[in-house]
């Protein structure tokens, strides 16, 4: 057995422990009993513990050294493998394993309380978890390095070379773009909104409803499920075992439904990834900003359509009879692109999305920095959604405490959400070049209930293509064109225009 060999054979094991924390995590959030917590932190400490001192282990060293001195850089996959080992063993043997599992034990506990303060409405309860998370993310971000600023280093774990210098400027140029849409759309006439909040919209016909169409569009529930959790996502352990979590508000259908298509954007993506590849890094999906892409495409791009409305509201009609009776296509697609300002992240329009991201980018640098303490933040979140947005959370529930994520430690994540608006216009263009011809356009499949040329494309073309090549590379090879903006500046100024006749 050569180097390359023994060193895959020491990978499976490591990518079998991430499979098995993967979905304790996933039980953790979904099913596990409140009074399991204390035992399952201890659970989770241990797994990363032990995974990371098998990923610091001197002979991984030695072997990736001797790999990577034979690669003659023809076998894309090799290659790929070996970059991506040698990046998570740099990042690895610079974190003390008392440190990872100090974290992972954190994490545990940081992820309850803030649960419950969610649920009761009060930051106090989160508030000294995610101190020293705050703490923690500072810590790691020393023992990574970093050039220029410690937040670099903490963007760099979810896209690979993202730093602050990059996102500035693309930050600045989507609110020069996006904001005086947003305010031509303020003088429009609004849809009409009113077959929506004179119904209440019952929870198991919302989740009929979401399984329905995330059936229809490809997730295979044979290698899925669905659950109801605080804060959706979605998770697993491998294509065969894909999980995806929404929640549900009985006063309004939207949020349910598209938190759906999103994670169901994100589950396809998983249950496409190369089976050849499993247990290798680059069987994963490539990274956060290339999987919010095919999330950010269904939810929006495709969800969002007329054709998808006109699709749909047969089953909208069939789930809720009485509500539906009178809304045409039209009206349901008005109302699912209704541009406001609005408090919770995950049911934004895609007008105000970014500039939620925004507001959060802002603030892990001001957090990360140290120039915003920690009894300074619930205030200075409702300042700046009032400075960007306009308006004012009147609870922490709306306001600081909708996310998961920073109880999780994740800071640096969310302008990843972005980079994926970006990613999904670009690639959803190259899928219209290749698909698409005279007299026919994938809205005419959409319309029908066809997805499976779009889902075959991504296949092709993302899915399948796993982590061999970096994010940018591997956008710039779908589409022939390195990672830009304009895209999804087009699409979005072209859509809210037709809507709200500003075109």
């Amino acid at each position: 057995m050569d180097a390359y060999e023994s060193l895959m054979t020491k990978q499976k094991e490591i990518e079998t422990i991430g499979q098995i924390s993967g979905l304790l995590g996933w039980d953790q959030e979904v099913m596990m009993p409140p009074k399991a917590a204390p035992l399952r932190a201890e659970q989770l400490a241990w797994l990363s513990k032990t995974r990371h001192k098998l990923m610091i282990d001197p002979e991984i060293g030695k072997l990736l050294v001797s790999a990577e001195n034979d690669d003659d850089g023809k076998d894309g996959v090799r290659t790929g493998n070996l970059r991506l080992i040698r990046d998570a063993y740099d990042k690895a043997t610079k974190q003390p394993s008392e440190f990872v599992e100090r974290v992972a034990r954190h994490k545990s506990k940081s992820i309850v309380s803030w649960t419950e303060a969610r649920e009761k409405n009060d930051f106090s309860i989160f508030r000294d978890d995610l101190a020293t998370m705050i703490d923690l993310a500072r810590e790691l971000a020393d023992l990574l390095g970093y050039e220029t600023l410690r937040y670099d280093a903490l963007l760099d774990l979810y896209e690979s070379g993202l730093t602050v210098a990059r996102l500035d400027p693309l930050f600045a140029g989507l609110r020069e773009s996006t904001v005086p849409l947003i305010q031509a759309v303020g003088n429009c006439e609004p849809p009409n909104m009113s077959w929506v909040t004179s119904n209440n919209w019952p929870e198991e016909a919302q989740a009929q409803l979401s399984h329905a169409i995330s059936t229809a569009i490809g997730f295979d529930f044979g290698a899925g499920r669905r659950d109801k959790s605080t804060h959706p996502f979605c998770g697993g352990a491998n294509p065969d075992d894909v999980r995806w979590t929404t929640r549900y508000d009985e006063t309004e259908p939207f949020g349910s439904l598209y938190g759906s298509l999103h994670e169901t954007g994100h589950g396809l993506y998983e249950q496409g990834r190369p089976r050849e590849l499993d247990f290798q890094p680059t069987g994963h999906a490539n990274g956060l900003g290339v999987h919010e892409s095919q999330s950010r495409l269904w939810e929006n791009q495709v969800g969002r359509s007329l054709a998808f409305c006109e699709w749909s509201l047969p089953m909208w009609k069939e789930h809720f009879p009485e509500n539906m009776e009178g809304v045409t296509a039209e009206m349901l697609w008005r109302a699912v692109n209704q541009v406001e300002p609005s408090l919770i992240r995950v049911e934004s329009d895609e007008a105000t999305y970014n500039l939620h991201i925004m507001i959060r980018y802002e603030i892990e640098k001001l957090l990360i920095s140290g120039e915003l303490e920690i009894d300074q933040l619930p205030d200075a979140w409702d300042d700046m959604y009032e400075r960007y947005l306009g308006i004012r959370s009147p609870d922490r529930k709306q306001g600081v405490l909708q996310d998961i994520h920073w109880s999780m430690g994740a800071f640096g994540y969310f302008p990843t959400y972005t980079l994926g608006n970006l990613y999904s216009a670009q690639l959803l263009q190259a899928a219209r070049d290749d698909l698409e011809s005279d007299g026919h356009i994938l809205e005419d499949d959409w319309k029908n209930g066809t997805f499976s040329p779009l889902l075959e494309w991504m296949r092709n073309n993302v899915h399948r293509r796993g982590s061999i090549l970096t994010p940018a590379d591997l956008v710039e090879e779908a589409t022939g064109v390195a990672p830009i903006p304009n895209p999804f500046v087009e699409y979005l100024q072209r859509k809210i225009g037709t809507i709200y006749g500003l075109a």
